[in-house]
């Protein structure tokens, strides 16, 4: 600071007061938290504050004298600075950010202001820069935008980048009249590691999945993960549809190969579904959309493959949701019904049990078979809300029979394979039985073969608990899935059902009478009864009494009638069999 001589003069009183004000100045601006510096006209520094020194490790007195060319850190161009000294050089104050060099050469993010100083209106003499660092700040900013634009897990684009980028890419598509292809990609059996090893485990997969495709696909291409075991796939420029196709091969050749998750070799694969831009698109939702209908089909269609969109797929999939929403209405009034199809023993024909079928009649689309809509249960979650309300209804008509007087029959219920999988299934059947006063021999549980393998021990706890109870258990459809003898062993399975493409075949070329013959003598074998499902000829049923196969239900005895009337069955039997009695 420099003081005038001539007022110093004229005013001793003043001039003390003056006097004390700078010293007051300087000392405010020595305290100063923020870091500046005060540059004479040329730009050469003359002062800087305790807090610069810090900021940068310059101490005064080896910067004094010298320009701020030596905080430049390359970052700013020549224009940049050119723009700063013009609008200080005019008088204006000068404000923004840009990065500077510390002695140490490191680099910090600043925010700087420069204010031009005159003395009494006269021409520019000093420059003042106080600068703030926000490179705290900047790091923050660059973190939340990370974190709103890429998986915090994998560190591929989210889905909001994702989008971003398939919009990006749609507009060059338009100008350049060239395609753009969507994937969306889908782990198999990504549930089972999850459900097997754990949480950790899957989120180690899904990282090396993230790491694996990549280089399956053009440095252009964007890798995006959206949800889950759900990837997404940014095929920009795409000079014909055969290139798509080859991407999607090798990111399932890559995916196919085994992966090694905290000791364990893991083989997954994958679903894959593309979707081609067109001049009808609405937009990357539309794509996403499209893709994922075809990739849905290329799992529905035996997993491990790729599929194509098509229009027929929209229509399937407006289909299935008009559908779900028409069950869940039919679940929420009580729209659905049971049919109970007789078993009867082959050597008498007496009815020795029933099994029980859920049946659905739409009031706008009619009868919709249980094939469509069990299957769009299990996948969308309301399987578990069907199986409940069959349980309730099967036990509450058995419970009314008894009631009434009628002998009754054990009754088989199917439940699906995820039943099995909840904590405490057996138990809440026990509470069932007990709350409309039935015994444990009045139902049969039937389940499927991959029930018996799954290893979760849920799944082996809750057949434990139905056979801990007394109530038996039979396998569905033997002989079409993955058969397992040693679990046979393993489990006391109290009967197998013969699927009716084996019986069906009685009589025609093929080995399916040899197959029957086999499963037959293994049950007679094992201790464990067998029912052949599907009976609708004499032939049929004269081979199975020849072969020794105990009981058998198909359309030669009575297809699955309504409550009421299989009431009037059991009462026109006047004769009750006991059933079989569950294992221990």
């Amino acid at each position: 600071m420099t003081r005038d001589p001539s007022t110093e003069a004229s005013d001793p009183a003043g001039n003390a007061q003056s006097e004390g004000l700078q010293a007051l100045q300087g000392l405010a601006m020595d305290a100063a938290a923020n870091p500046m510096f005060l540059a004479d006209r040329n730009g050469c520094i003359q002062w800087a504050n305790p807090a610069f020194e810090q900021l940068y490790g310059y101490p005064l007195a080896e910067i004094r004298g010298r320009t701020p060319r030596i905080l430049k850190s390359g970052r700013q161009s020549a224009d940049f600075y050119q723009d700063l000294w013009r609008s200080i050089a005019s008088g204006q104050i000068w404000r923004g950010q840009l990065t500077n060099r510390k002695r140490s050469g490191e680099l910090i993010d600043v925010e700087q202001t420069v204010t031009p100083l005159r003395r009494d209106g006269g021409p520019i003499t000093h420059f003042l820069a106080v600068y703030e660092d926000i490179s705290h700040r900047l790091r923050s900013e660059q973190s939340f935008a990370r974190l709103a634009l890429f998986d915090s897990l994998t560190g591929l684009a989210n889905r909001v980048s994702f989008q971003r980028r398939t919009a990006e890419a749609l507009s060059r598509a338009r100008r350049n009249d060239k395609p753009i292809a969507v994937m969306m990609l889908d782990l198999d059996y990504f549930k089972n590691v999850n459900d097997t090893l754990g949480h950790a485990a899957g989120d180690t997969l899904l990282c090396q999945v993230a790491q694996r495709m990549p280089p399956c696909l053009r440095d252009s291409d964007t890798v995006g993960r959206l949800s889950g075991d759900e990837f997404a796939v940014l095929i920009d420029d795409l000079a014909r549809p055969e290139q798509a196709a080859a991407s999607a091969q090798r990111l399932l050749d890559a995916l196919h190969e085994p992966f090694d998750v905290q000791g364990h070799s893991l083989r997954i694969g994958a679903s894959i579904g593309i979707a081609l831009s067109s001049s009808t698109d609405d937009g990357p939702e539309s794509l996403l959309h499209h893709a994922d209908l075809a990739m849905y089909q290329a799992k529905t269609s035996g997993r491990g493959r790729y599929q194509f969109f098509d229009a027929a797929m929209d229509a399937a999939a407006r289909r299935r949701y008009t559908t779900e929403l028409a069950l869940r209405t039919a679940l929420r009034e009580d729209a659905l019904e049971i049919v109970y199809q007789p078993q009867v023993d082959l050597a008498s024909g007496a009815i020795v049990g029933a099994e029980a079928l859920l049946r659905w009649t739409d009031p706008v689309r009619g009868a919709i078979g249980p094939d469509e809509f069990v299957s769009l249960a299990e996948q969308t979650g309301l399987i578990f809300a069907l199986n409940d309300w069959v349980l309730r209804r099967v036990l509450r008509e058995l419970s009314a029979w008894r009631a009434s007087g009628v002998s009754t029959v054990p009754v088989v219920i199917n439940l699906s394979a995820g039943h099995f999988d909840k904590v405490g299934m057996a138990d809440s059947i026990k509470a069932l039985l007990q709350e409309f006063c039935l015994p444990a021999s009045a139902i049969r549980i039937e389940i499927t073969e991959t029930v018996m393998l799954q290893p979760s021990t849920t799944v082996h706890d809750n057949l434990r608990g139905l056979w801990g109870q007394g109530i038996a258990v039979g396998v569905d459809d033997f002989g079409t899935g993955y058969s397992s003898l040693p679990a046979l062993r393993q489990y006391p399975i109290d009967y197998l059902k013969l699927d009716l493409s084996y019986v069906g075949g009685i009589g025609q070329p093929g080995r399916d009478e040899q197959l029957l013959r086999a499963i037959i003598g293994l049950g007679r074998t094992m201790g464990i009864q067998v029912v052949a499902e599907g009976v609708e000829t004499e032939q049929q049923a004269r081979f199975l009494r020849a072969e020794g196969c105990p009981l058998a239900q198909g359309f030669l005895y009575s297809p699955g009638v309504p409550g009421a009337e299989f009431l009037e069955l059991l009462r026109a039997e006047h004769a009750y069999i006991e059933p079989v009695g569950g294992g221990a």
